[in-house]
């Protein structure tokens, strides 16, 4: 059925909300913004941008991740709670004072993070290809920064892990839209792509 295809929906025998579009656009605003401050494209003052990384990226993320828990829904519990925690981790290494956001801890940091996210991204292949090509991005993020730190190349420190987190950001705003509208009006106004034609509701996330 229409419903049992459509994108993301929450499913019906549940008795909350649907957390999903907020964790979605948390994790939109939070990339789409650090993704314009690194390709240059409109430079935030840090304090500011942090701040929104920290309530957005960090808070807003690790809610829904909590709220999917309290709903048994490993997938997206896993998802938002991994992103949430990466944030807060950028955060507090930014806002540190000791320096330990250094070139070597970076390399470290985003190295782990690449390594962290792939079962996640694994995890995608039973949902849609925007989850998919939303957690690729960031993987390949994760790398490219790495890459870019460890031999300091600038393009590849700032730009082009700009435009990946961009990409990212944009595809998690088309999840939002989703799960918000559909869900809404009972219609696919954004369509989905699924893997498998036998997922169900819950397999989509």
């Amino acid at each position: 059925s229409i419903l049992g295809h459509s994108f993301l929906m929450v499913n019906q025998s549940d008795y909350y909300a649907n957390a999903i579009p907020l964790g979605s656009f948390c994790f939109a605003i939070s990339f789409i913004l650090n993704g314009l401050h690194e390709c240059h494209i409109h430079k935030m003052d840090d304090p500011l941008l942090y701040l929104t990384l920290l309530l957005f990226g960090g808070v807003g993320q690790i809610t829904t991740g909590i709220f999917e828990y309290i709903k048994s829904r490993t997938f997206p519990c896993a998802l938002y709670l991994t992103y949430g925690l990466y944030f807060l981790s950028y955060f507090f290494g930014k806002y540190s004072g000791n320096d330990i956001f250094n070139d070597k801890n970076q390399m470290i940091f985003y190295g782990s993070w690449a390594f962290l996210c792939f079962p996640v991204y694994l995890a995608t292949f039973k949902t849609n290809i925007f989850l998919s090509i939303q957690n690729l991005a960031i993987i390949a993020f994760f790398v490219i920064k790495c890459i870019g730190v460890n031999y300091d190349i600038t393009a590849l420190r700032e730009i082009v892990p700009g435009i990946l987190e961009l990409v990212s950001g944009f595809v998690s705003l088309y999840i939002c839209f989703g799960q918000i509208l559909n869900e809404h009006y009972r219609f696919q106004l954004f369509p989905a792509i699924p893997f498998m034609k036998d997922n169900n509701i819950d397999d989509f996330i």
